[in-house]
């Protein structure tokens, strides 16, 4: 998203205006009637701008549901993995973190469905490169916590730290979509079921290659 600044100039302040509005419409309409039913007309007209002008912000409407959310995702990013460089286990870090992301999937357990289902495939459009960038940085934070582990013995297993990053995000990504799916409410029992899974990749890891 564009940052404020004195030193913008009208025609910049227009366009960061213009898609503040726009966010703001996707979001409340989303939110309201719903990701499928809502039409990027609806929102053009919700946020005061033409159909033509909502294209310049966002190629779809896929595009504009991370429109609404990638700000929220780099944030979530970095305050799940915020002071986890301690001496603790490595699944009491992941577990902290992984709270985190729970918490923020249950705060609308509907959008946040339509959230991940759209996450799949999404390779393409003005929001992707940094809904991409969001996701690596993930797996990143991931991986350093891999790395402390086996700097500490912890972690054994002969496979990269990236690629035990990207097995733990794999779990993560599916068991949040598994609660979703699920008639529970409470982030604890998706977190509770996590962990099962990664105590148990715990166990693999922490065995040295023979």
């Amino acid at each position: 998203m564009p940052q404020p600044s004195k030193r913008l100039s009208l025609r910049e302040r227009n366009k960061l205006d213009k898609f503040m509005r726009i966010r703001a419409a996707a979001k409340k309409l989303f939110t309201e009637n719903g990701f499928e039913p809502t039409t990027t007309r609806q929102i053009a007209s919700e946020a005061d701008v033409g159909l033509s002008t909502l294209f310049l912000y966002a190629t779809d409407k896929r595009d504009l549901l991370f429109l609404v959310f990638n700000d929220d995702l780099a944030e979530l990013t970095s305050r799940a993995f915020a002071g986890l460089d301690g001496p603790q286990p490595l699944l009491d870090k992941l577990r902290a973190a992984a709270r985190q992301f729970f918490e923020f999937y249950g705060q609308d357990k509907v959008l946040s469905r339509d959230l991940t289902r759209e996450i799949t495939f999404y390779t393409t459009g003005m929001q992707s490169e940094r809904f991409q960038a969001t996701r690596s940085r993930t797996v990143d934070c991931i991986a350093q916590l891999v790395a402390q582990a086996r700097a500490s013995g912890e972690v054994q297993a002969g496979e990269g730290d990236d690629f035990i990053a990207k097995t733990i995000f794999y779990l993560l990504a599916a068991e949040i979509r598994m609660w979703l799916a699920d008639p529970s409410d409470d982030p604890e029992d998706g977190l509770t079921e996590l962990m099962k899974r990664l105590g148990l990749l715990m166990h693999g890891l922490g065995q040295a290659e023979a």
